[in-house]
Parts: structure tokens; sequence; C-alpha cells
């Protein structure tokens, strides 16, 4: 079969050279859509989605969507206001948005402010780049935007992990009006599938208004047969409930940066039950090194997968170890971590020194 292609294509370039035409590949045709109402929904998902984000804490992400912006005085800055739910920041410390792709790219949050009640914050950021605002009308304009029972609904985030970021789910407003954390009215329930990592992201309608705040789901229901798992019970914070209480948002918290190696680390029985045996060492003892903080020194020095194994001279068998090495940490401290490190099909002892930064 192969040969018989190889022909073909010198055929066909014997006869280019022979005739002086020119031989090109015909482009493809961009995609058309066969219904109006998709292509109404792919050209709102196009315009909204540069908007969204996500927001990565300490302790994992959730999803956000941008909303406000103004110009930082006296500098060249931006500041940008992005809403998303309170329980993504509760916990307070370091936290970054992420745009997809490099994480390199993830912009260091400045400061919050959140109201717990109504489970909603908004962080601020602020950079040089030129990002898209969504404007949200009950918001900047104290406007109410419809909810209609049964309009279609979209929900954009970034569920279980930050590769499926900005993945998009459909579905229709179940229940205009219902209520959240004991709050009346202060949520829409809807069919949009959403799932962890979901919360904070934005609910929009056919025609790209911001309608909600994704905010959770009902996992499962008890019935007279048991507890069995519930599908389309999904909630969002009504936009028209919480704008007023989000336009009173004055005080804002700053995000203080502390020193860190700027590794996330796992044990290696939690690595192993999800990773094959062979990034490790027989019979491995220690930590495992399964991402980097862009901002910090560690990506320099260390890699994917590296089993710490001793720090500052101590032994290192589980996560808590490396917690007491940094129980004082320090801005410029350096520390000396051993690793062991897979070269080829092999492990060799690698001694790196670094500062916290």
């Amino acid at each position: 079969m192969k040969k018989r292609i190889l022909s073909l294509l010198l055929i066909l370039l014997s006869l280019t050279l022979l005739t002086g035409c020119t031989l090109s590949l015909r482009a493809v045709e961009p995609y058309q859509s066969p219904t109006p109402y998709e292509e109404l929904r792919i050209n709102m998902i196009k315009e909204v989605e540069p908007s969204v984000i996500a927001v990565k804490t300490e302790t994992g992400h959730g999803s956000g969507i941008i909303y406000k912006s103004e110009p930082v005085v006296d500098t060249n800055l931006t500041r940008y206001y992005a809403l998303t739910n309170y329980h993504v920041i509760e916990d307070g410390g370091e936290m970054y948005i992420h745009f997809g792709g490099d994480t390199a790219n993830d912009i260091p949050v400045k400061d919050y402010a959140g109201y717990q009640p109504y489970d909603i914050a908004v962080v601020r950021f602020e950079t040089t780049r030129v990002l898209r605002v969504h404007p949200v009308g009950p918001i900047n304009d104290n406007t109410i935007t419809e909810i209609v029972k049964g309009q279609d609904v979209y929900a954009i985030g970034t569920p279980q992990s930050i590769e499926k970021f900005n993945y998009v789910t459909q579905g229709v407003v179940s229940l205009p009006s219902y209520t959240y954390n004991g709050i009346d009215g202060l949520s829409i329930m809807h069919d949009a599938e959403l799932n962890p990592g979901n919360s904070g992201g934005p609910l929009f309608n056919l025609n790209g208004e911001l309608i909600g705040i994704n905010v959770a789901k009902v996992p499962s229901i008890s019935t007279k047969d048991g507890v069995i798992a519930a599908e389309g019970l999904n909630y969002s914070l009504s936009i028209n409930k919480i704008a007023p209480t989000i336009r009173n948002f004055i005080n804002f918290t700053e995000v203080v940066r502390r020193p860190r190696l700027g590794i996330t680390v796992q044990e290696v029985s939690v690595f192993l039950e999800q990773n094959d045996a062979s990034l490790l060492p027989p019979d491995p003892v220690g930590v495992v090194v399964i991402g980097f903080d862009q901002t910090r020194n560690a990506k320099d020095h260390l890699e994917l997968y590296d089993l710490i194994i001793e720090m500052n001279g101590t032994a290192i068998t589980s996560i808590a170890d490396i917690g007491a090495q940094l129980a004082n940490a320090e801005f410029g401290q350096e520390h000396t971590l051993k690793v062991l490190r897979k070269q080829g099909s092999t492990f060799v002892e690698v001694t790196v020194t670094f500062a916290l930064s």
C-alpha cells in the first residue's frame, strides 16, 4: 500500500514538472454550522470565553470571570476584578489567575474580598496585559437580567484539573429562583453539569449574558431504595441576587507572599495509586515532586517525579518532614535537597541547593 501511494505521488510530481503547473493542497474549508442555533452558540462561547479564568490556590483551584477593570494610578498597569466563590478563596494564602496553557503566564492575585453567606468573592490582580472584561449589567449598571425557566444555559469553567481549562457544559434553567445556604432566591437550579473545579465559574444564557456564578451540585439523593447518584441538580448563584453585595465590596484583604520551596509534592503511597511504579526506584521512601510554582526557584533545580529523600541532612519520609524543615522559613534562606532522579532506566542521586523565594 505504501509503495502504491509513493508511486502516485511520483506520477503527480512528474506531471507537475512536465506541464509547469503548480501542485497545491486544497485548503480546509471553515466549519459551517448546519443550523442558526448552533452558529449562535458557537459564536457566543467564542465571544465570552476569553474572560473566563481559573483561580489557583494553595489547596486546589476554582473558576472565575473577569467583570471589571481600571487603571492603576501612576503606573502602566491595569487592575482587573474577577468573580469566584468564597469557598475557593476562604483559606487565604497565595492565589494565581490562570488563563490556560503555560503556567508561566499565571498572574498573582493581589487582594480579595468576599461574603460567606452568599458564597461569593472578588479577587483583584494587576498586569500590563490587555484582557477581556465581560460586562455584567446587574453589577455595572444596577439592572436586572431576566432568568426564565427553560432557557438554555452554558457553564464554563475548569472541572477536575487545570488540563480541562474552560470546559463547557450545556443545560436549561430548571428553577429560576431557589433557596441556597438557607437564603431564598439566592440560586438558580439547572442541569448544565458541574464538577469540582467549576466553582466560581460563569453561567451564561444564549445571548452571552452572565446570569449566575456556579457554586455546587447535588451529588446524591435518598430514596426508598437507598442512596442513588443525582443527575441534573446543579446550583448557580443568581447574578441579580448577588450583584448589590458585589458592588459594596470596598475593603480588600491583601494576599501576602510567603517564602516557599515552590513545589507540589505527594506521598509515595498516594503517587503509586495513580501512576506507574517505574517512575520511582524500587521500594521508594520519600516524597514525590508532582508540580512547580513557576514564580519560585525550585523549577530551575528540581524535575518532575524527583523523589526527595533528604533535606538539610535530615531524612525525608513524609510531607510533614518537609514542613518541619520550613517551620521558620525566610526569603533567601537556602535549603539543600537530595533526590533520586530517573535518568534513562536507572536512578541517580542528585543534590541541589537553592534559596526560598
